[in-house]
């Protein structure tokens, strides 16, 4: 695929089908897979992580995404999502089969984790994509989440706060990833690239994966950001790629 010396450029954090946008304020979509591969094609990424937008029941949502990934296995990585409150009980049995018979490589949660959801990641080895929005669970929900599940690479995205609101979570997330090994931060929807000039400064690259949030915001303009970082090639290789695929590539 493409040229075999260039580095594999991951969008981590796509979105795809049916259902209402994960901000504020709520609408229905139809992320269609057309405009997320165009978009990502001319951002010059190679594969895209792909999750459904927020929905009432997601076994369905995460059929429709599975499906979809199946006609395009080069270009599309299939994340399944749950709510680890409504779905209770029934977590376990559902992830393992998205995961070993549908082959998605990782989970997005609409809600805090939970031990029951938590306990089969740890098994399945997968990435956990969460946003806690709210200062207060950020710190409290991350810090326990981190040192309980050592093992489970946590994505938080957006920094910390979609639209930087409130921009302070940008220096609580940037903190929380410092401190735990198993806490990475994708950097999509911020309201000003030096936030993401900051976490650049104050951490490793190995603790930065590119994402988007396509199609809601553009991919196009996301990965601008990181070119604009002037990182050495390296490091640059390892925000745009090469730190997802090696998330991705650790299941037992």
């Amino acid at each position: 695929m493409g040229d075999p010396g260039k580095a594999l450029v991951i969008d981590c954090h796509a979105q795809l089908g049916k259902g209402e946008t994960w901000a504020e304020p709520k609408r229905l979509v139809d992320y269609k897979v057309e405009m997320v591969l165009e978009r990502a094609a001319e951002a010059g990424i190679d594969r895209s992580c792909v999750s459904a937008p927020q929905n009432s029941s997601y076994e369905q949502a995460n059929m429709r995404v599975a499906r979809i990934c199946e006609k395009y296995p080069d270009k599309l990585i299939g994340f399944a999502v749950h709510n680890p409150q409504t779905e209770t009980g029934r977590l376990k049995a559902m992830l393992k089969g998205e995961v070993n018979s549908m082959g998605f490589k990782g989970l997005k949660t609409d809600g805090h984790p939970t031990r029951e959801i938590l306990d089969v990641v740890a098994e399945l080895h997968i990435p956990v994509i969460y946003y806690p929005g709210r200062e207060a669970d950020l710190v409290r929900l991350y810090h326990l989440m981190a040192a309980t599940y050592p093992s489970v690479n946590f994505i938080l995205p957006h920094l910390g706060a979609y639209r930087s609101d409130p921009w302070s979570n940008h220096l609580v997330a940037i903190d929380l990833a410092r401190r735990h090994a198993n806490i990475y931060l994708e950097a999509s929807g911020l309201d000003g690239i030096q936030y993401l000039e900051m976490a650049a400064r104050e951490l490793p690259a190995e603790k930065l994966v590119f994402g988007s949030f396509t199609p809601e915001d553009d991919p196009r303009v996301e990965i601008y950001a990181f070119k604009l970082l002037k990182l050495p090639p390296d490091q640059e290789a390892k925000t745009l790629g090469g730190n997802m695929q090696r998330l991705l590539q650790s299941r037992g």
